[in-house]
């Protein structure tokens, strides 16, 4: 069942359509998320390749891939929690269409880590894939766990209202757009988003492993969905956790609602948790951590002198997992929950919960898997709990509250355009005193501090972008995050400029287009670099052959690439990228296909 050596998930594979099917809608949550991610997510959902092809690597290609999904996606965060990209470039202001920051009014967090994807066949059948993970959008190499559950419309006459056991994901993607009303979200896809929550009430998915006989949805924090409802804090007989994160309450209530103490129950968790638990709120546990050698592992192979202090990143539990007994009852709740106050009472989650028989789905089978079967295969080392000790909030932290505290002040931008340059004007309300807080645009160098109004000149189309990075400084600690800030103004003609920025010249073109007519994205790669090796010709108006013959195959069997042809010439605005005698070319194809 969790079997770390071998049971290991595809994000790619989870993420992208089945043979046959397109990506027709896709709504994801996170509580921190890395734009480099999303960029492998569009890649994934669009291309049907995988995150760490060798198509992640190419401008042109992740083009193709975002203008396939900017419009097909929705992705919710934490406000405050957008890493910043190490390699800021034009293609990061395609997904401002698609990134939508969340602020609770509580001042506690939005966690959730879910993926609800429509996909649709040529014959109009739809397929939706419902992802819990206890996983981030971001490159984390921590343990984490995920569950993907498949199902379609299935219409009964009996139950007018759909299936109950959907109506969660309605009700989850219905609060979604409540809670991030102070964004701009476009009509069409407030629009796609309410009609997947009407639609998802007729779906019925289905449970393919025969150890597990029921589910339940729960999308804690929202209004009518209380942790009290879940059965998490129900009493039982045996208790196996995985919580990176903690609290002793938390951890003390699972104590006391043991009914029996045959042979101990058990919780992991991250070392550096430890301090916060008392040795009387653990007596019918048994504590485990990561060995360091397997925390340090990722380190220990990185490439060394040449790593940046972020790129050596050290791997550790993130997974969130309960598994309960009661008598001949088991049941499995994954998700987003850690073993923690603010979880439990003020978050908004995501919980999945399976249910079976205590025959199939046990605590002594499931140590088996986590834990192998001896000392030595094990990757946790058992820990005593020594002394109860509150830490203090480190420098980092309170830098990151700072940056969370600004994303929930009001504020709004406005580009102005002079002389072929544009301003950006920034606005903040009721901004409090702060010192050591810096402000730049996402893709311009030019950084300014913090105030009410900050106004950034001189700058070019390409660097006008909502999202700005934040740089707050104490001491030789500094903590960066990108937010988003609504700005109007900003010109229409920006996105051809992005397009012309990546496309460049004529090779770049004829990349683009013999990539976009390919049936298979990475044979078209491969096919273009040996093309690219020997020069691409496109002289005299003659095209280069396999460019003409994938132009007489798509008109036969895919007549729709052409508007997508059509609609990339319409964002080149420099007319020296398109070869001579394309143009022509393109309407005797246009022209076949319409008499069709």
């Amino acid at each position: 069942m969790l079997k770390p050596a071998s049971d290991r998930l595809d994000y790619s594979k989870m993420m992208a359509p089945p043979f046959g099917y397109e990506t027709v809608f896709a709504v994801g949550t996170t509580y921190s998320l890395d734009l480099d991610a999303l960029i492998g997510i569009s890649i994934a959902l669009g291309l049907s390749e995988s995150i760490d092809s060798g198509l992640k690597d190419n401008p042109i290609y992740l083009l193709e891939a975002l203008n396939k999904t900017a419009d097909k996606v929705l992705v919710f965060c934490e406000g405050g929690q957008i890493k910043v990209p190490a390699n800021a470039h034009a293609l990061h202001i395609l997904l401002e269409k698609m990134v939508f920051e969340i602020v609770l009014k509580n001042k506690k967090s939005f966690h959730p880590k879910f993926w609800l994807i429509k996909y649709e066949n040529a014959d109009g059948e739809a397929l939706y894939r419902c992802l819990v993970l206890s996983r981030n959008l971001t490159f984390d190499r921590s343990w984490d766990v995920a569950v993907c559950l498949e199902g379609k419309v299935k219409i009964d006459a009996r139950l007018k209202a759909g299936y109950e056991k959907s109506r969660p994901l309605s009700d989850f993607l219905q609060s979604l757009l409540k809670l991030a009303k102070k964004n701009s979200i476009s009509p069409g896809k407030k629009s796609n988003l309410l009609s997947l929550a009407e639609e998802i009430l007729h779906v019925k998915f289905e449970i393919k492993d025969n150890q597990f006989s029921d589910y339940c949805f729960y999308p804690v924090g929202i209004d009518g969905y209380e942790i009290e409802n879940t059965g998490l804090f129900n009493t039982y007989h045996e208790l196996f956790a995985i919580s990176p994160f903690l609290s002793d309450n938390t951890i003390k209530s699972f104590n006391e609602l043991a009914l029996t103490n045959p042979n101990k129950n058990t919780i992991i968790t991250r070392k550096s948790e430890l301090a916060k638990l008392k040795p009387s709120s653990v007596t019918n546990f048994d504590i485990y951590v990561m060995k360091d050698l397997i925390v340090d592992g990722e380190e220990a192979f990185s490439d060394g002198d040449n790593d940046t202090t972020e790129e050596k990143q050290k791997q550790d539990i993130h997974a969130k997992v309960y598994l309960k007994t009661k008598y001949s009852d088991s049941e499995l709740f994954l998700g987003s929950l850690n073993a923690s106050y603010n979880a439990c009472y003020g978050n908004v989650e995501f919980l999945l919960k399976l249910c079976g028989k205590r025959r199939y789905l046990n605590v002594e089978q499931l140590k088996k898997d986590v834990f192998g079967e001896n000392d030595k295969d094990n990757p946790f080392e058992k820990t005593e709990i020594k002394a109860f000790d509150e830490l203090e909030k480190t420098e980092a932290d309170k830098l990151q509250k700072m940056i969370k505290e600004i994303c929930r002040l009001r504020s709004y931008a406005k580009a102005l355009e002079c002389d072929d340059k544009y301003s950006l004007e920034v606005t903040f309300e009721k901004l409090p005193e702060i010192s050591n807080v810096y402000i730049s645009p996402l893709l311009s160098k030019k950084e300014q501090e913090i105030s009410d109004k900050v106004v950034f000149a001189e700058l070019s189309m390409l660097e006008l972008s909502e999202f700005f990075v934040i740089k707050a400084v104490s001491g030789e600690e500094t903590v960066k995050r990108v937010i988003k800030i609504k700005t109007d103004n900003i010109p229409v003609a920006r996105e051809s400029a992005v397009v012309n920025s990546v496309i460049k010249d004529k090779n770049g073109f004829i990349q683009y287009i013999t990539f976009l007519l390919g049936d298979d994205f990475l044979l078209s790669m491969l096919e273009n670099n040996r093309l690219a090796s020997n020069g691409f010709v496109f002289g005299n108006g003659e095209p280069i052959p396999a460019l003409y013959e994938k132009m007489l195959k798509a008109a036969a069997h895919s007549p729709q690439k052409f508007d997508e042809i059509e609609r990339l010439m319409e964002l080149i605005s420099d007319s020296s990228i398109i070869p001579e005698g394309f143009k022509e070319l393109y309407r005797v194809f246009q022209k076949a296909v319409n008499k069709k």
